[in-house]
């Protein structure tokens, strides 16, 4: 069985070349760089807590990247724009998942500056043909070009070396497909054979419910279905990811190969870390 490799530093800002720091080369470049270095990175989902202090909390646990959620939040584009420029002031890099696949969406998360997108429910070559002409700049893609805004960092942009900076985002930024449904797995090396995707993220929850086996994580079909795609990505020597709900459930994945962990979200780990604690109290109260 494949062993994991320890990360041994997150992936903060600290060390990055000034010129990294500013005009919108914060840590997403970096991203790309630990995965390709076969380091595991740990985060998690936003999509409750859209305050200020979210990223900053997020960066003091040690997280190494965070999930802004468009998907299954009610948050607007405005809130997000504020996660991620948070985000980048932590130095934390900040993925967004847009709730479908539409330019629109793409283009605005990348605009404020989100290091990379996550995509649901990618089920063929032409979704990713999609992604990539709305994640990339000419001549690569067709992403529509504005400088002096978040994603730049602000500033003049008349002295940005413009040339640079669309080679530079073409080539940093993080594109995450999603597979999550019965389609998408037997689609998958159509999909993988694009060689688009940075990583292949693994939804579980939906991937059982698409099979008609909602939330059974532990099913035979559910396992089966998730070691074929672990398999089947890492001939392509693409990334993984993966949702899990905390490090019992998840180490499986970790030791089979997963890179990037997305472990629960902020409204369920408040939840489960404070019901704890509540018990015991409860517990040791009962007791006397």
């Amino acid at each position: 069985m494949t062993k994991y490799v320890k990360k041994k530093h997150r992936s903060t800002g600290a060390g990055i070349p000034p010129r990294l720091k500013r005009r919108g080369f914060l840590p997403e470049d970096l991203v790309k760089t630990s995965l390709k270095r076969g380091e595991v990175l740990v985060g998690t989902f936003v999509l409750e807590f859209g305050g200020s202090a979210i990223a900053t909390l997020l960066a003091s646990a040690g997280a190494d990247f965070m999930i802004a959620d468009l998907e299954h939040s009610s948050f607007s584009i405005e809130t997000v724009g504020r996660i991620i420029r948070n985000a980048r002031g932590a130095n934390l890099p900040c993925i967004v998942r847009v709730p479908a696949l539409e330019r629109h969406f793409i283009s605005r998360v990348l605009d404020a500056g989100a290091t990379g997108v996550m995509v649901p429910r990618v089920e063929s070559r032409e979704d990713i043909e999609k992604i990539k002409q709305w994640t990339k700049y000419a001549p690569e893609g067709d992403r529509g070009v504005a400088f002096g805004i978040g994603h730049t960092d602000y500033g003049d942009f008349t002295k940005l070396d413009t040339r640079e900076y669309v080679r530079n985002a073409n080539q940093n930024i993080l594109t995450i497909g999603q597979i999550e449904t019965v389609k998408a797995v037997e689609n998958l090396n159509d999909i993988l054979t694009t060689g688009e995707l940075d990583v292949v993220f693994i939804g579980p929850y939906d991937l059982s419910t698409s099979m008609g086996i909602s939330g059974e994580l532990d099913h035979p079909l559910l396992l089966d279905a998730i070691k074929q795609i672990i398999r089947l990505t890492q001939t392509h020597d693409i990334a993984l990811g993966c949702y899990v709900n905390d490090f019992e459930s998840g180490e499986q994945w970790l030791n089979l190969g997963v890179q990037l962990i997305a472990c629960g979200n902020d409204a369920f780990l408040i939840t489960r870390k404070f019901a704890e604690e509540h018990q015991k109290f409860k517990n040791a109260a009962n007791s006397k």
